[in-house]
């Protein structure tokens, strides 16, 4: 029962931080205000390994097999990927929980798409590298997409059937009768 609160908490954090790290990567950022980007750097490494943390906690009451792919983008980044583009929801998780390097890339607002006059940056990237892994790209809207759309809708029909069977093995317990005394 612990156990499910544990993963109920997480459950519940993950999607905050899901929907930060949204808005986060759906925003655009001025193009000559470092301030600016620093700032939305530190949030966005902030909110993603919250993120990362809370939603891989919650995927333990999933089978491992079970795989999620990130699929939806926000921005077309691809010139800027690096390396790998991390496709499986479960293994960006992990890249970002186990990084060593963690870095946000900002890109130009595809022209025509910029709503701030002096132009725009946007992020299409996380780059993530760990000790036996290569950088690679992430998509962190991708990320917050699967989770909320495809995770998140999973992860409560998990909660659901294991208070289900939990319940079915109380009552069942307590129809059990008594072994008679010696």
């Amino acid at each position: 029962m612990l156990a499910d609160l544990i993963v109920r908490v997480s459950i519940d954090r993950a999607s905050d931080e899901a929907v930060k790290l949204w808005a986060l990567a759906s925003a655009q950022y001025p193009a000559d205000h470092g301030l600016v980007q620093d700032a939305a750097t530190t949030t966005i490494i902030e909110v993603a390994s919250a993120f990362a943390l809370n939603a891989r906690r919650a995927l333990e009451i999933l089978p491992p097999d079970l795989r999620f792919k990130l699929r939806q983008s926000r921005w077309d980044g691809d010139a800027d990927a690096v390396g790998e583009r991390v496709a499986d929801f479960r293994d960006a998780l992990n890249r970002i929980i186990h990084a060593q390097t963690l870095r946000v890339v900002f890109s130009a607002a595809t022209p025509g798409h910029s709503s701030l006059r002096d132009g725009a940056l946007v992020v299409p990237w996380i780059l993530a590298a760990t000790d036996r892994r290569e950088l690679a790209s992430i998509d962190p809207f991708a990320l917050a997409h699967a989770f909320l759309y495809e995770v998140f809708p999973v992860l409560l029909k998990g909660l659901r059937q294991r208070a289900t069977a939990r319940s079915t093995s109380a009552a069942k317990a307590k129809r059990k009768p008594a072994s008679p005394s010696s």
